[in-house]
């Protein structure tokens, strides 16, 4: 009986999974597609001698000058924070509406702050945890978890910050992904972003498998669902991973921009003295 059940079973496994392929595919596509254009509902102006801003996920403005952080949430309430210590601040990444880490590559060090931007706990030297030139960090979907590059092995560390451990580790990355220049990390849900000062751009999923690789401007880009955005002379686009590149919008403005931020819904620009806030209409 096995022979004869085999024959008819494994077509019919084999149409299942052709179902489940197209479902899925269909889905995926008309995910990717939903991007249809970028609307801008507000601009905000850049404190004078800021050297850095970053925004979270629920669109909190840190405005970085020196060892100063000030921090302007979306109904414009400011909290300031200054701490000699840290001396350069290279990197924010919010770990959650609670928790901030703070990242200097000068010192080699994460300070977690916490919504107050009061420090939260001792510093994490990165030393200690043998490495010698961490340059970028990131916020993991993970809990408890930050991703970190260090330059000088080219590698990628999943750091526990809570355990002070080590969970994942690749290292010579830039080798693996074909990238030279400095390197930035993003991760979103559809996995962790690597992008590099060249314009080239990889996606790596969960096991820190590359997805995908993609190469276009250098001026600035930023990822969003499964692609990114991205700025080439003034102009705004939006590049799916599987789906090709879609112009969105034509900024107005004789300034570079330098820096693409995310927030939810919301796509900002930076041009060194003021932040655009676009709505990511579907």
């Amino acid at each position: 009986m096995t022979g004869p059940y085999l024959k008819i079973l494994l077509p019919v496994e084999m149409n299942f999974k052709c179902i489940i392929i197209l479902l899925f595919l269909f889905s995926y596509g008309a995910f990717a597609q939903g991007i249809s254009s970028v609307q801008p509902i507000d601009s905000i102006v850049i404190p004078k001698q800021t050297s850095r801003c970053f925004i979270d996920p629920i669109r909190n403005i840190y405005f970085v000058h020196k060892d100063e952080i000030c921090k302007l949430n979306s109904v414009g309430v400011q909290v300031k924070q200054s701490i000699k210590k840290w001396q350069e601040i290279d990197g924010l990444e919010a770990i959650n509406s609670l928790k901030v880490a703070v990242f200097s590559a000068e010192q080699q060090q994460i300070c977690l702050l916490d919504n107050t931007l009061s420090p939260n706990g001792s510093c994490i030297n990165l030393e200690d945890l043998g490495l010698i030139n961490v340059t970028a960090i990131s916020a993991s979907k993970r809990p408890d978890m930050i991703w970190l590059y260090d330059e000088m092995n080219s590698s990628l560390v999943l750091f526990n910050y809570v355990t002070k451990k080590e969970i994942q580790r690749v290292d010579n990355l830039q080798g693996i992904l074909g990238l030279s220049g400095s390197i930035k990390l993003n991760e979103n849900e559809s996995g962790l972003w690597v992008n590099s000062s060249d314009g080239n751009i990889c996606l790596m999923d969960d096991y820190m498998n590359v997805v995908r690789c993609a190469s276009e401007t250098n001026q600035a880009m930023i990822p969003y669902a499964n692609g990114f955005f991205f700025v080439n002379e003034n102009t705004l686009y939006y590049r799916d991973l599987f789906e090709g590149v879609k112009e969105l919008y034509k900024i107005s403005t004789a300034k570079t921009i330098k820096e693409l931020y995310v927030s939810g819904n919301q796509l900002i620009t930076n041009d060194s003295s003021v932040l655009k806030v676009f709505i990511i209409q579907p």
